[in-house]
């Protein structure tokens, strides 16, 4: 006997209203596991949460237990379960007894796609869309039945039409076919493939603040060429990561009728022209800290992003202000600035100006950076001599994020690059070339604990290190580096200074397991320095307890380290990832 089954989503009533009078149950089940975890949605799991039912409604629920059960399990793939339940008072409290064998669970051991329509006059697409199909099918063969794979299957075929060339597909029928004797499932779908498109033009609507010409330079989809979803959303993305627009979509009006065309519409939500942010807070390294920032998202009414900022801080104080041009046709940003930095750091006071242009090209993993700039940097330290270098750099930064989540990552990893440097005799005081790396590892263990492995690896080559600015130096120490010592102390000791070295090598291992909602504890391990070569490198270590709490902004970690070769105790705040 074969039965025919029409699916519909399982949906179990409701109490009509709760009662005031209601009462604790227990649940006794015995099923296998993966059946225990399908049985959680029945109502009488959900209700015992929320404390609403009576002994009456509790009693009726039980009579339904073996009807309800029985229809939710055949939406995991099991028609032939034999279940039992039963209602006991022991000790004053309720407790409902539900033994489940599900018996053989249903495999799909046939699927078939029947394609008609314009389709089958090209052999050429017809060939491409069933080979395809074929693969999807092939990956749901010998595998479980299930209510929520059937939809995806037919809701996947149908994707596979409209995504390129058809976008008026249809499902015209669909048949999951179950023989409860053989425990074997078939798949049946019927699909109209509906004209072949083309793009036609586009149309821009919601602009009225900025140049239209910040759209027409992202549209890469000349009339006429084959309608393909993937074009028509990357198109989306470019625009929704444009500053100027808070949300874009973009998507296309079908003609049902000769010629098929398919123009596309364009429709973009403003953001305001200027936008004004400040803040304030505290961190371990600087200290007491306030920021504002102002921005102009249409500078020369040409879509350039102007952006000034200040920012002050008991051991810092900077400024910049940039310009920021929009991607061309190649994809590539372009940005010019200028900036000043004061820093009053370990006995070194100094002053550092800036400017410069860098290029920018971002990847969906991969950031590219060119930057050309020139620094002249007043030094000042403790014993009352001064420094005053100059450089002009090129540097190459390149950047790869493979994250589950870039917010809370809880797999993947972060990898940074740099190599940069400057001629002596190109408005430089030294001749140098510098090499850095950095990264950050992040793997889960079970369910809930986290190894995080973290490191930097840097080297400046030059016959001196004078002459060079702070920038192109390393020092180490604090929140972010190694944990148990003081921001930046880490480094080469000159004139009653701490000043950069120009050798860096920093480790870190933590283990993070979550204590309570959105909180979890850590233990680390901190190890390394900085200094003037390898070869004297005095590195360091810090271990460690602390807190992260993952805010809506991003992770927030507060750290209490032990300094093991200076015997002394840091408290340490960070937030977001290390880079």
């Amino acid at each position: 006997m074969r039965w025919i089954v029409p699916w519909t989503a399982v949906l179990l009533c409701a109490p009509v209203c709760a009662q005031e009078s209601s009462l604790h149950y227990k649940i006794q089940l015995e099923a296998p596991g993966e059946v225990s975890d399908v049985l959680q949605y029945l109502n009488l799991f959900q209700w015992q949460k929320k404390n609403r039912l009576t002994p009456e409604l509790l009693a009726r629920e039980v009579s339904g237990l073996p009807a309800a059960a029985t229809e939710l399990l055949a939406t995991a793939g099991y028609f032939a379960p034999t279940i039992e339940s039963e209602l006991r008072q022991e000790q004053n409290t309720p407790v409902v007894y539900l033994r489940v064998t599900p018996g053989p669970q249903t495999l799909v051991k046939h699927t078939s796609v029947d394609l008609q329509g314009e389709i089958n006059h090209d052999l050429e697409k017809l060939a491409r869309v069933n080979e395809r199909l074929g693969r999807r099918g092939q990956n749901l063969e010998n595998q479980p039945f299930s209510q929520s794979s059937w939809d995806e299957y037919k809701k996947r075929s149908l994707q596979i039409l409209q995504n390129r060339d058809f976008p008026a597909a249809s499902l015209l029928s669909s048949e999951a076919s179950i023989d409860p004797v053989t425990a074997e499932a078939s798949y049946q779908l019927v699909l109209d493939s509906g004209p072949a498109y083309v793009f036609g033009p586009y149309t821009i609507h919601g602009l009225s603040r900025y140049p239209e010409f910040l759209i027409h330079d992202r549209v890469k989809i000349p009339a006429g060429t084959p309608y393909s979803r993937s074009e028509l959303l990357e198109l989306q993305t470019e625009l929704q990561n444009l500053p100027q627009f808070a949300t874009a979509l973009v998507d296309v009006e079908l003609s049902g009728e000769e010629p098929y065309t398919a123009p596309i519409r364009i429709d973009v939500q403003e953001v305001p022209l200027h936008r004004v942010n400040g803040s304030v807070g505290y961190s371990t390294n600087t200290l007491l800290k306030s920021e504002l920032a102002y921005r102009y998202l249409n500078l020369f009414n040409r879509g350039w992003v102007a952006d000034s900022r200040i920012r002050l801080e008991q051991r810092e104080q900077a400024f910049e202000q940039s310009v920021t041009l929009p991607q061309s046709r190649s994809d590539w940003e372009h940005r010019v600035w200028l900036s000043y930095l004061h820093q009053d750091l370990q006995g070194l006071d100094s002053q550092l100006y800036k400017t410069g242009v860098s290029r920018l090209k971002k990847g969906e993993e991969i950031e590219r950076t060119f930057d050309l700039q020139y620094q002249i940097e007043n030094r000042r330290f403790n014993d009352g001599s001064e420094e005053r270098p100059q450089t002009l750099t090129l540097n190459h930064i390149w950047t790869q994020r493979k994250l589950d989540n870039r917010r809370n990552p809880r797999n993947g990893y972060l990898a940074q690059l740099e190599i940069g440097g400057a001629s002596a005799y190109l408005l430089s005081d030294a001749t140098f070339l510098r090499l850095y790396g950095r990264g950050a590892y992040y793997h889960r263990i079970g369910q809930d604990g986290q190894v995080i492995l973290q490191g930097a690896l840097g080297e400046t080559f030059t016959k001196s290190p004078e002459g060079i600015t702070s920038d192109w130096l390393f020092r180490a120490g604090g929140s972010g580096s190694v944990r148990g010592y003081d921001y930046q102390s880490l480094g080469v000791k000159s004139n009653g200074s701490v000043i950069g070295g120009q050798v860096l090598a920093t480790a870190s291992v933590e283990y993070q397991h979550p204590i309570v909602k959105n909180w979890k504890a850590a233990l680390f391990v901190d190890h390394g320095g900085a200094g003037e070569a390898w070869h004297n490198l005095e590195t360091v270590t810090g271990v460690g307890v602390g807190g992260r709490w993952n805010s809506p902004v991003g992770q927030i970690g507060f750290d209490l380290a032990y300094g093991v070769d200076l015997q002394q105790i840091r408290f340490h705040f960070a937030m977001g990832l290390v880079f």
